[in-house]
């Protein structure tokens, strides 16, 4: 018993000692984070080697090392069928080709971002291997950048390809569609791509936002982006390709508003070494007409939606003729969708032949009663009355002093009541039976026409059935309570605009997400006001208007035509409340 508790003393001691000893231990100071790219410290063979034999190199590093998406980030040029394996070796990459290597040839082995260090996952962008298995390497280089043709952010991750001037029976501009490239290279988070070991020959240059990645330009929602002229590479010298693959400052600074007009761009040596070359990306027009959708949303309502604007598209009604009479028509802003008001039509079903220049769009057969009902849910709701839905213009409760109140109906109106029971109270005054205008051709957006005075409050009301649709449908009561602010809380700018040359412009203010809040359209010098501008930074756009149809145009590699440029001003301006900003704009 006294041999157990010494022992059972003796652990409870040790344990305590442990303890105390564990207790005055000092923990490592974390110190620094480590934001360190691996460094390269041997190829094998050399970077840069010419008569490369066998069939894999060797990259040793400073450190341990992962690679993070390689079968994604590695690009091989020229191109090869297999790709090579990467492994990791302790403190080295080995690579290993799976094809045999053709003779003569220069191959870049680009390894994007996907090496870095095992702990911190720091990546050392843009490391590209060069060998030859010839008796010289080509040492020519390309290098650039992508940038999104509408709103001048850099793209990353596109590709960009080169294709040799070598090929008689096809045109360039056919070439992204049936051969891939010769040389492949991929944007970095700054839009900013290069080639390196290049041969001397000039290149036809394509950047693709490549969907299904197969390199080709195949489907129409991939961006494209290219140069309207051939580019020759320059010779740009370095002290070791090892050290200038370990990041890309010792690339230029590109101009973002350095986009050519003119149709041929330079090949001049010297612009490409200062300057690289910018390609601008976009989506191609969709110039081939189609029916979209044919729906209907809601009774006595169908809507159609195409490709193109539809001013010339033709309806046949094949199945339970409906009268034209019977139909109103709506087009939207820029003519793409249609949509048809009915007026209570006798038939439940409609099948339409459509048609534009006598090519088919597509047949369209459409329920005109969409609810779906259960016959017990119909009963129980036909003794419920239906009334026209309505919106207004106001927003927040507040109309600008330089605004007109609106109410637009879900149906077209054919008949307003003009009751002594209508009203318009404009602080303490009251107008009895206030004017109303239809704005629109079918009726079915009002205007009340008041003067708007700042620092008031209003108040407008129409009594239950004021407003019958031409399926009369009544309206119930409209009642609209807002007031305007005074002028102090708005801020006001003048900007006068200089243009360089004389050509058709789209000048527009742009909040902070980019969206439109002023749109205008002007040629030479003018000067612009902006009244009532809530406070807010705004920045503004101007769209080179080449074919003055009032909106930005991609560009068309099948007509050798860029998109239209876009230039911003070289500042935001912050709006302030009671503050009057001047500003001028040369560009």
């Amino acid at each position: 018993m006294l041999k157990r508790v010494l022992h059972l003393s003796a652990i409870l001691l040790l344990a305590i000692a442990m303890n105390n000893c564990a207790n005055s231990i000092t923990p490592p100071g974390g110190g620094p984070k480590d934001e360190t790219a691996p460094t390269v410290i041997e190829t094998n063979p050399a970077n840069g080697s010419a008569n490369f034999i066998g069939n894999e190199f060797i990259i040793k590093f400073n450190e341990f090392i992962s690679l993070e998406n390689i079968q994604q980030s590695a690009l091989i040029s020229p191109p090869m069928a297999k790709m090579p394996d990467f492994k990791i070796k302790g403190k080295s990459i080995q690579v290993k080709f799976n094809e045999e290597l053709m003779p003569n040839t220069t191959y870049s082995v680009y390894f994007g971002d996907a090496i870095t260090d095992i702990t911190e996952k720091n990546p050392l962008s843009n490391y590209i291997y060069i060998f030859s298995t010839g008796k010289f390497v080509d040492s020519l280089s390309i290098f650039g950048k992508v940038i999104n043709a509408f709103n001048l952010e850099p793209v990353e991750g596109a590709y960009v390809g080169l294709y040799k001037d070598n090929n008689d029976t096809i045109e360039f501009d056919s070439l992204p569609y049936l051969i891939p490239p010769y040389y492949l290279s991929k944007t970095d988070k700054n839009g900013k791509f290069r080639f390196s070991g290049l041969s001397n020959n000039y290149f036809f240059a394509f950047g693709l936002n490549d969907k299904n990645s197969n390199f080709f330009f195949d489907q129409p929602v991939e961006e494209i982006a290219f140069l309207d002229s051939l580019i020759h590479p320059i010779f740009i010298p370095t002290i070791s390709l090892d050290t200038i693959n370990s990041d890309s400052s010792d690339m230029a600074t590109l101009d973002t508003n350095s986009f050519k007009k003119e149709k041929s761009f330079t090949t001049d040596s010297l612009f490409i070494e200062k300057y690289g070359i910018d390609l601008y990306m976009f989506t191609s027009k969709d110039t081939i007409q189609r029916l979209l959708k044919a729906v209907v949303p809601a009774k006595n309502k169908i809507l159609f939606s195409f490709s193109q604007p539809a001013n010339n598209v033709t309806f046949k009604k094949l199945k339970y003729q409906l009268s034209d009479s019977l139909i109103l028509s709506e087009y939207s802003a820029n003519s793409d969708t249609l949509v048809w008001y009915l007026n209570n039509p006798t038939i439940d079903s409609l099948e339409l032949l459509i048609k534009e220049y006598g090519d088919t769009l597509g047949i369209a057969y459409l329920k005109l009663d969409p609810s779906k009902k259960s016959a017990r849910v119909r009963e129980k709701e036909e003794g419920k009355k239906e009334f026209l839905s309505w919106k207004s213009n106001i927003s927040s409760s507040t109309l600008e002093p330089d605004g007109k109140l609106q109410i637009t109906f879900n149906q077209p109106m054919i008949k307003f009541n003009n009751v002594d029971s209508s009203i318009l109270v404009i602080n303490a005054d009251t107008i009895l039976n206030p004017e109303i205008i239809f704005v629109d051709s079918i009726r079915r957006t009002i205007e009340i026409p008041f003067k708007v005075e700042e620092e008031t409050k209003y108040y407008i009301s129409f009594p239950d059935s004021a407003f019958t649709s031409w399926n009369n449908i009544h309206s119930k009561e409209i009642e609209i309570r807002f007031k305007t602010l005074p002028t102090s809380d708005y801020g006001f700018l003048t900007l006068k605009l200089f243009p360089h040359e004389k050509q058709n412009y789209i000048i527009q203010m742009l909040n902070e997400k980019e969206e439109i809040l002023n749109e205008a359209y002007f040629s030479n010098d003018t000067t612009i006001t902006y009244n009532y501008i809530k406070p807010q930074t705004v920045q503004f756009k101007i769209i080179f208007d080449d074919n003055n149809n009032h909106k930005w145009d991609p560009g068309d590699l099948t007509k050798d035509l860029q998109p239209e440029k876009v230039q911003y001003f070289p500042k935001e301006i912050k709006i302030r409340a009671n503050w009057e900003i001047a500003e001028e704009w040369k560009f």
